[in-house]
């Protein structure tokens, strides 16, 4: 995971776009499910007659959170949905019931319009010299499981990366700009489900020399994405980091107070130096580096990055703070 952190945080501070990194990763985590579940799928197919059902049931038996996700995708189902059938409950009786009530949707499906198209789809399985074939309904039934299977995986891969990101890049950005350790805390997910802050979206505080904070948001978003712009700016924090962001919306930052920094532009590192010494924080201006340069600064700084350790920081900042 470092690696693709170091990769991100890279392409992030050179105003490119970090995404093929983690479709990278997203289309490995999905190349390595598909060729788990459809293992599952070749065994219990050779077992003979009624081996979804079976398969279901007996995923339901397993334990850990990996066979509640299989369970789900086994009958074409993700957690959100479960949920929102049941009022908010997705426990594995619940998933199981709902897995062959869709299954049995599909069976339903199927017979109705087998004789409204020429087009069949066959799926053909093979493992050395074996090889099962799985008849239309079975074929149909494969296929959304994998397409639920990504759908999860996507969100999750999106979810984790964003999560490692975020905090990493804020401490790469503080170490190049030298903000000194004790004139900032990073806000971590824990300490605002505590309440431990007003503002459970803010990502950093950084302190300036008369010991006033200044709040930092940061969003790796696209412009696609303007409603989460919406939100942040709404919390009117005093610092806006975010990968794009439609210039209506950084205008209207600008009549409420809140700086708004792009990382799509050439030299965002500088941009955000700017804005910290027109607020009084102690930092210096980033050297000049090449992109290799830059590169290996990130690495190192990354390799020197403990999560527990900036967690335990914020603990104490936050003890001197409330005394």
């Amino acid at each position: 995971m470092k690696e693709l952190i170091n990769q991100i945080i890279h392409s992030v501070l050179t105003g490119r776009d970090y995404r093929t990194y983690v479709l990278a990763t997203i289309n490995k985590r999905f190349i390595d499910k598909v060729k788990e579940l459809t293992t599952d799928i070749f065994e219990y197919k050779e077992r003979g007659d009624n081996w979804l059902e079976k398969l279901l049931e007996d995923t339901s038996k397993k334990r850990g959170k990996t066979s509640k996700f299989k369970l789900l995708w086994y009958g074409g189902l993700n957690d959100k949905t479960v949920k929102n059938m049941t009022g908010g409950t997705s426990n594995k009786k619940i998933c199981l019931e709902l897995g062959k009530r869709n299954l049995e949707s599909f069976r339903l499906l199927l017979s109705e319009i087998e004789n409204e198209s020429s087009y069949r789809i066959k799926i053909t399985i093979k493992k050395d010299d074996k090889f099962v074939e799985l008849d239309d309904l079975e074929s149909v039934i494969f296929i959304n499981i994998i397409s639920t299977m990504k759908l999860t995986v996507q969100g999750g891969a999106w979810s984790e990366v964003g999560k490692q990101v975020e905090k990493s890049l804020l401490y790469v950005i503080f170490s190049i700009l030298k903000i000194p350790k004790e004139n900032y805390v990073l806000i971590f997910d824990d300490m605002k489900e505590k309440g431990l802050v007003g503002n459970r979206e803010i990502d950093a505080i950084v302190f300036n020399k008369n010991g006033e904070p200044i709040t930092i948001e940061l969003k790796l978003l696209g412009i696609g994405n303007p409603e989460i712009g919406d939100e942040a700016l709404a919390r009117e924090v005093d610092l806006f980091l975010v990968d794009r962001l439609t210039e209506m919306m950084i205008k209207e930052s600008e009549e409420i107070g809140v700086k708004v920094i792009e990382f799509r532009q050439e030299n965002p590192l500088k941009e955000i130096y700017n804005f910290f010494s027109s607020k009084g924080v102690t930092c210096a201006e980033p050297e000049d580096m090449t992109p290799d340069d830059l590169k290996r600064r990130v690495e190192e700084i990354i390799k020197d990055w403990q999560e527990s350790k900036e967690e335990y920081k914020i603990l104490k900042k936050l003890k001197e703070l409330t005394k």
